[in-house]
């Protein structure tokens, strides 16, 4: 009997040890690469989105994970360069099992990426704001080769350039100059506004491009402004969006100034100081959750996710926060939904109906891989170091 006892003992031992890699495996996490710029003149973009996806990840983790298994971000970053965002890309594709990528940050690192995450067959939502990183052919041959694995998460530039003409129109706004920084979210963004501005009886009379690391706009601005226009469109991100203001303050220049949908940002008033009173700017309504009335939808979940963003990093939640969460979700529900499958976590996201963020309301398909429209985008004034609703 002790004999039989003990050959049973070594049977179900021998059987244990065959199942522990499987056991082993199971437990293993799902793993999901965050790539921002984490350096580099967009580093506080970067750094504020790859924060709100960590949020993300970590409320997916405290509610058990996805099946039992954890999700760990793998992050790199693009040091907020195209040639580094691509090593970066490819590092983490040669030495990660990941199932889908969140970010990159800017326009030019995710247009540097994007050939590369087609060819790959991952999924990857991107929080760059240019729309050419939807809309702009695969192969230059072939209009019709767009991307299929590539989504982004911040409002279409288009829609955003339509709000802030259909808002000037509405304040009797005939003549603008336009001011860009030359490159690929600067130049998607005159692609823009010369289609936009014609819609709302805008004429552009004049326009000027600036070098990202430009640190003085005033040459610019003087030429902009002795074209006798009614009002200023600047369209860039990071620290010139704090000083093109300061530029035109010390020029005296009077006509009301726009800035894009990434302007809603601290960093805009760290750089602009007290000449960031009254620029105005298309955003996210992350920014002025508390001026929402009771009965927007999605009022609730901004006013929560401001509260655990300020208890977990100490500091004010600007729009560029929104896109980066929403990505982080969107994936993350699309994991739930379908487990670690590349192409079944594509074809979820690709699915997703009436998802309430923090960006507005996403309506994804086949033919939008951004679901969001104009009616998503308020429009904000700076004020006080803050921001004040507009409409």
């Amino acid at each position: 009997m002790k004999k039989r006892l003990v050959i049973i003992a070594f049977i179900l031992l021998v059987i244990g040890l065959m199942m522990s890699p499987i056991s082993s495996h199971a437990a293993e996490p799902i793993k999901i690469a965050g790539i921002f710029a984490l350096t580099g003149r967009a580093a506080h973009i970067g750094t504020a989105q790859r924060d709100a996806v960590i949020i993300a990840i970590d409320e997916a983790n405290e509610a058990g994970g996805v099946n039992g298994r954890r999700l760990e971000l793998v992050m790199a970053d693009t040091e907020s360069s195209p040639t580094k965002a691509v090593m970066a890309l490819k590092k983490v594709l040669e030495s990660e099992d990941v199932v889908a990528i969140i970010g990159p940050t800017t326009t030019g690192t995710a247009m540097a990426m994007r050939g590369f995450i087609e060819k790959a067959k991952i999924p990857a939502f991107m929080h760059s704001g240019g729309d050419v990183i939807l809309q702009a052919p695969l192969n230059r041959k072939d209009p019709k080769s767009l991307p299929r694995w590539t989504f982004k998460s911040p409002y279409r530039a288009a829609h955003a350039m339509g709000k802030i003409c259909q808002y000037a129109a509405k304040k009797g706004i005939k003549k603008i100059g336009f001011l860009y920084s030359n490159e690929g979210f600067g130049k998607d963004g005159l692609k823009n506004v010369k289609v936009q501005a014609p819609r709302y009886g805008i004429k552009i009379i004049s326009q000027e491009a600036f070098e990202p690391k430009d640190v003085d706009m005033t040459a610019q601005l003087t030429r902009i402004n002795a074209k006798g226009v009614d009002a200023i469109i600047a369209w860039t991100v990071g620290p010139p969006m704090g000083i093109i203001p300061k530029n035109a303050k010390q020029l005296g220049i009077q006509v009301p100034l726009f800035e894009c949908h990434g302007a809603g940002d601290p960093i805009f008033w760290k750089v602009a100081g007290e000449a960031g009173e009254g620029v105005m700017m298309p955003s996210t309504k992350i920014v002025v959750a508390d001026q929402l009335p009771d009965s927007d939808i999605q009022k609730k979940k901004l006013l929560s996710y401001i509260e655990a963003y300020r208890k977990r990093f100490n500091r004010e939640p600007g729009t560029m926060v929104a896109y980066g969460a929403d990505a982080a979700y969107i994936v993350v529900e699309a994991i739930k939904k379908v487990g670690p499958d590349r192409a079944k976590i594509r074809d979820a996201i690709e699915n997703t109906r009436g998802y309430v963020g923090l960006s507005g309301i996403y309506n994804l398909s086949a033919d939008d891989h951004n679901g969001l429209s104009m009616k998503d985008i308020v429009m904000i004034k700076a004020t006080g170091g803050g921001w004040r609703l507009l409409e």
